[in-house]
């Protein structure tokens, strides 16, 4: 059957295998170059946590041009007259560049989206895009709505101990947001407890409802995104709380101890 459109992203979204299988959406892997071996790009987290603890020196690799072209040719094949390609932040990553190369060459016409934000803010957003289509709405007013919401979703994040790359992070425990094409430090705390007050604190600065979402890097991590989740869903303001986990896509860059949260006007 013809399809208006399909959503492509990377797997640096973070979005769950549900949402994929679900909706349709097309997912190019990000390469994680472990020890300098390009490995799997679906490498299972805790197998990936687990090689970090024990030494590993981690790097990623964006997908090439071929391998949105490859995607872009799949969503064709599977009948779709359109696509829509949604990645992260131009400005700290070449994603949505080799994204744009493969477009030019590509079977049907293909929309980028670049959003300002990383992580699963472009999971939420490319969601929401690949919904929109489900439910019968035009191709270019589910763009719309993927620009919309990048421009609305906001974030923070500990990071403690980083690998590096994108993420620099000041001395002890702080409490970070990306924004305006970088990580900015908000807070640095005395340690764990006092980071997730200052989360929480952030999250809640609006009166007004919102939507959140819950992420950990490894199982280590657990524990304090269940507190951070537990302190959120019970505020009175959080009107609907989902979990996402922390992927190699990201926590190559963030760490085995990372954890933070996404959320919106909601």
């Amino acid at each position: 059957m013809s399809r208006a459109a399909v959503v492509c992203t990377d797997s640096s979204a973070l979005l769950g295998e549900h949402d994929v299988a679900r909706l349709g959406i097309e997912v190019v892997p990000i390469g994680i170059v472990l020890d300098g071996e390009l490995v799997q790009a679906d490498l299972e987290p805790d197998r990936f946590y687990a090689r970090l603890a024990a030494g590993a020196t981690v790097a990623t690799s964006q997908p090439s041009p071929a391998e949105f072209a490859a995607a872009y040719a799949a969503a064709a094949a599977r009948g779709a007259r359109s696509v829509i390609s949604i990645h992260l932040d131009e400005r700290v990553s070449g994603t949505a560049g080799s994204a744009e190369i493969a477009a030019r060459e590509a079977p049907i016409p293909v929309n980028i989206v670049t959003t300002p934000t990383v992580s699963f803010g472009v999971g939420i957003c490319a969601r929401a895009a690949a919904e929109a289509l489900a439910a019968g709405t035009s191709p270019r007013v589910a763009t719309k709505l993927a620009r919309r919401l990048g421009s609305r979703v906001r974030n923070v994040f500990v990071a403690p101990g980083a690998p590096g790359g994108r993420v620099s992070e000041p001395a002890g425990w702080a409490v970070l947001a990306f924004a305006d094409g970088r990580t900015q430090p908000l807070a640095t705390c005395a340690g764990l407890v006092e980071a997730v007050d200052l989360m929480v604190e952030h999250i809640l600065a609006s009166s007004q409802p919102i939507r959140a979402a819950v992420g950990h890097a490894a199982a280590v991590s657990e524990p304090a995104a269940d507190d951070l989740a537990a302190r959120l869903a019970n505020s009175g303001s959080v009107t609907e709380l989902e979990r996402y986990r922390v992927g190699p896509a990201v926590g190559a860059h963030t760490g085995p101890f990372s954890f933070g949260a996404f959320w919106l006007p909601g």
